[in-house]
Formats: structure tokens, sequence, C-alpha cells
């Protein structure tokens, strides 16, 4: 089988010897059931030097690639049967000097599309072949989360491009302070918000590429852009809440419902709206919720997510909301939950996720309430400090998730993408070392049974151009969970997405010229047991001219490189976040020592 991301589902080679090649102005013939422009521009992306025909009418959509004048017939009965019931799936066969692609929707055929386009790249020909594919999960979500360092508003709007390729159709986006609100102003970043040309591109390209952007608004929690300001410090649950509305408050109603009205209504085209209402530490703690909801934490947060969700309804949006408040909630009061909402379940670490997500969902189904589930290809995992994710956690997450989507049906899987643990917090990594373990979820949700152990030759192929016979004639063997370990070492192999390898790269660089820190504290030790002993003294200065040395050789490495990214300025902050230890000790410690480079 050759190699594809997501891995298709049925791949049959047949005995022609033929090939098809793509001559340099192929004929083209796209025919619509309904008329749909981005079809025609996509043909012409792909096809810039194609003789083009479009024709509406017929069942079901189809795409016909020839070297000579042919027509487009419609779908077979047989070709129908294949499709039945199969949302977004297509059918594609090369045969001879043709191909062509079949589908029920437009998406589908765009998804087909992608798949050729995938195997022309990595072979000039094609021998006859029939692929009939179609995904195991409706909505594929991928997460941007703006309220740490980002990419720019351009990269994001570019990425969108990027994961449709792979079949992801959704996008869940957390703005935060760069939404650009008309009734809050104050909450807008002064200047990181999208701008109103930025916010419509995203929305323009998002639609071009069959994306549907869900957006999310916190409502309960995580509302530290809003509660940090004095004007609204009197709205915390209690004092110390930086993060954490009070629910009782008769402005607070009025302030979210104003904050979620707008976003549902600069996002016409999503059919929901996510409310956020995770780790509400502080819930119910204030006297006047105490005395209200005597004093049950999960009364409090399910009257006030009752009226959240009522609202978003009466505006004709499903709400979602995250899991974690109501893990523990007795029966009695779960209950009183209104089921129009949905549960988004998010399980990031442990060997038992697909256990825990049964009970959960079993616990919710008893109330009619519907579930979507959110593994993470990044989030804490005990390092704060994250260059790059920690992998081994991330991959068996996305596996065991899987594993739990086929047993409950699960019909909507996000790949939360964190980009800290909130937005006083310090950034954990940059979104573009996160393209592996974000395709492994491409790849997953539309294949829950794709080949997992093959996965890291296929991404090698598809997304760096590398074959598995270059891969493993300079590496040897190599597991799913090795990516971040041998990236770097194959640049010279690199043919495409080489600047994502190049930063990989620079955060290996910047791990081990760091990683003597802790040695020259225990060398330090051992100077203050031996003071004036001359070889502790050059013992100590060696650990520490080495670990200096490393440092500044990959500071400016690691600034240039984020620059491709990111705003300047956010890119200084990162880098300042995983500098700043060091400098400290340097300012201080170090300073103290009498620790120089020249001695």
């Amino acid at each position: 089988m050759y190699p594809t991301i997501p891995q298709v589902k049925h791949f049959d080679l047949t005995n022609g010897s033929t090939v098809f090649k793509l001559n340099d102005h192929p004929k083209v013939t796209l025919r619509s059931e309904r008329d749909d422009p981005r079809l025609e521009r996509h043909c012409r992306r792909a096809y810039p030097g194609m003789d083009f025909r479009r024709e509406i009418g017929g069942t079901g959509y189809a795409l016909h690639i020839s070297s000579k004048d042919s027509l487009v017939v419609e779908l077979t009965d047989e070709e129908l049967t294949a499709l039945a019931g199969h949302k977004e799936g297509y059918l594609l066969t090369v045969q001879g000097s043709e191909t062509s692609i079949r589908a029920m929707d437009a998406a589908g055929l765009f998804y087909g599309m992608q798949t050729l386009l995938q195997l022309m790249d990595q072979n000039a020909d094609l021998p006859d072949l029939t692929i009939i594919d179609y995904p195991d999960t409706a909505c594929r979500c991928m997460n941007y989360d703006l309220r740490q360092t980002h990419s720019t508003p351009e990269k994001l709007v570019s990425y969108l491009a990027d994961f449709a390729r792979y079949k992801v159709n959704a996008v869940l986006i957390e703005y935060e302070d760069k939404f650009p609100f008309a009734a809050y102003p104050e909450f807008v970043h002064p200047k990181h918000a999208l701008s109103e040309e930025q916010f419509k591109e995203l929305q323009r390209m998002a639609h071009e590429y069959f994306i549907e952007i869900i957006p999310l608004q916190q409502c309960f929690g995580h509302l530290e852009y809003v509660l940090r300001l004095d004007g609204y410090k009197h709205l915390r649950e209690t004092e110390k809440s930086t993060g954490e509305i009070c629910p009782s408050r008769p402005e607070t109603y009025a302030l979210i419902t104003t904050l979620l009205g707008e976003m549902m209504d600069r996002h016409p085209n999503s059919r929901y709206i996510h409310l956020g209402c995770d780790e509400v530490y502080s819930l119910c703690e204030c006297m006047i919720c105490q005395e209200r909801y005597d004093g049950v934490r999960e009364r409090a947060f399910i009257s006030f997510l009752n009226r959240l969700i009522a609202f978003a309804v009466s505006r004709g949006k499903t709400p979602i909301f995250w899991h974690d408040m109501l893990h523990k909630c007795p029966e009695e009061e779960l209950k009183h939950l209104d089921s129009r909402g949905v549960a988004m379940i998010w399980l990031y670490n442990g060997r038992n996720i697909e256990a825990e997500t049964t009970e959960l969902f079993e616990k919710f189904s008893r109330i009619g309430l519907k579930v979507m589930g959110a593994p993470a290809v990044r989030s804490f995992d005990g390092a704060e400090h994250q260059n790059y994710p920690v992998i081994v956690n991330r991959v068996d997450n996305l596996l065991q998730w899987t594993k739990a989507a086929e047993k409950l049906g699960i019909d909507c899987m996000v790949a939360t993408n964190w980009t800290g643990p909130f937005s006083l917090g310090v950034p954990y990594g940059i979104f573009e070392t996160t393209w592996y373990l974000m395709l492994l979820h491409a790849d997953l949700s539309w294949n829950r049974w794709s080949d997992t152990g093959g996965y890291m030759d296929r991404f090698l192929s598809v997304f760096h151009g590398i074959s598995p016979e270059v891969a493993h004639g300079k590496i040897g063997s190599y597991r799913i969970e090795d990516y971040y370990e041998i990236i770097w070492r194959l640049l010279d192999e690199v043919h495409k997405n080489k600047e994502y390898a190049e930063l990989i790269g620079v955060m290996r660089g910047f791990e081990e010229a760091t990683d003597r820190t802790p040695a020259i504290h225990k060398y330090a030790y051992r100077w203050e047991m031996y003071p004036g002993d001359a070889a502790e003294r050059r013992s100590l200065l060696n650990q520490y001219q080495r670990n200096r040395r490393g440092r500044e050789k990959v500071r400016p490495r690691m600034m240039t490189t984020l620059e491709r990214y990111q705003p300047v300025d956010m890119a200084e902050h990162y880098v300042k976040s995983r500098f700043y230890l060091h400098d400290y000790l340097e300012r201080t410690l170090y300073h103290e020592m009498g620790m120089t480079m020249d001695d």
C-alpha cells in the first residue's frame, strides 16, 4: 500500500500494466450535484495547467482527470452502494491514463482529491488502483489556544489548509483576549488581538477548506483576562479567585451572555458554542453562593450552566462544556442538568482512559446527555516547560482514546493543544512542534484501525519526504514514540517541511545546552564544602563555562527560529521564559561565586 495520512481504508491494486501519469495539460471534468465554487477553485490550485470543464447536475459529485477528452458519468449502483451512509467518503480509481473520484457530497470529493495529491506527490506514476475511503469520526477537530504565545494570524490562517489536506474538518478556537470584542473593548489585547480583516480571513479560509470553526468562550473559570481588571474584580468568586467568576452576582450573567452572544453572532456557520466551564477551583466558596446553594458545589455549577445552555440553545447553537466539574457529581444533582448541552470529556493521562471514559459516558447518557472526546497532543504532563510535547504520554493518550471512541461510538474528537496552563502561566511550547501528533490524531480519527506501527514511516514519507529505506538506513529501528529523538538527526534527508524539523533541532539544542545546570548546583555544593580548594573550584568552573557557552550559542538561534512563526514580542517572551532561571542564577549565585568565562 502507498503511504497516506490518514491511512485509507480499502486499497486495491489491480493487475493492469499501465500507469497513470499527469501530463502538463490534463483534461479535468468536474460534475457537481449542486454548484459549489470551492471545488473548482481547489481543482485550479491542484492542476494549474489543466483544460477544465464544469458540469452541474446528476447525483453526487465526480472529478475525472485524463489525457484525452472523456465524459463523467453518473455514479453506478455499485458505487452508490459502496458510498451509501458514508458522509465525506469517496471512491478513487486509477485506470490506465485516467483517474476519477466519486463522492456523495462536496467534502468527500475534496478529501478524495487530497488522497490523490498525496499519492502523486510521492509517485510520479501510479498503477491501476481502487480506493474506497470514509471517516470513522464525523467531527475531526484540531485546537487553537490563543491564550499564551501563538503563531501569527497569517500562520493560523494558512494552517487551516494544511489541516484539510489531512481530512480535518473542524478547529476549536479559544480566542480569549485575542477576539475583537465590540461590547467590551477593554477585554481586547492591545497588540495581539485579531483585526477585523484577520478574523474574516480566518473564517473565509475555514469555509474554503470545509472546516467548521467551533468558538470557545470561557464562562465560569479561566477568566483571568476579565477578572484581572479593576472594574471586574468584584465579580470574582473570592478575592483570591483570579480566574473564577461568581455565578450569584447579578452582573455575571449579563456579562457572560453578552460575550457569548457576540461570539455566536460572529460565527454564524458554526453549529456549536463551547462554554468552557472547566477547572472552576473556587466554586461555591463565597458566602452568597454557599447560602444560595447550601454549600453544594455541583448544585451551584449546574444552576449557572443550565442558564448558559438555555441561552445558547435560544440562539440556535448546541452548547458544549468541559466535563471535569461534573466528574464526581452525585446522580441526584446531575439529574437536574439540562440535557441539551454536550459534555466534552478531557482525559489526558493514565492507563485506563477507556474505562474512565466508559464510566463517564454511561453516567451522562443516563440523563440523555451527548458526549464528545478530547485527548491532548500537548498538555501539562508534569512539565510546564515543554519545548515539544511529552510524546510518550501523548501517543499513549491518542491510542487509548481511539479505542474508547470506537467502543462508545463517540463522533467528535478534539486534539487539544494547550499553549500553557492558563493565561497567567508560562508557555508550554511552540505550536509548530506538534505536527507529528496532530497528524496522528487526524489519522486515527479518520481511520480508527490505522496501522499505528507504521505511522512513523508514513509521516516521514508524507510530511517530510523521507522514504522508510532512507530513514531506517540512517537511524536503524525506531518506534512511534521516537519522532523527537530522530528528526533532528535526519535534517539532511528532509525534503518537505524542513523548517519544522529545524525548529525541533533548535529546541533539542537548547535542552542539551542547559541540562548541565543541575550539575553546576552539585559542584557549587562541593565548593561550599571545600572552600579554597583549587581542584574543586576548577571542576565547578568547568561545568559553569560549558553550560554558559552552550546557552549563549543557542539563544540567538532560538530567537531567530521562533520569529518565523510568532510575533517578535511573543518570541521574546517565550525565549525569556526558557532562559529566565539561568539568567537569574547568572545575576545571583554565579556572580556571588565569582564565576567568569575568563579563568
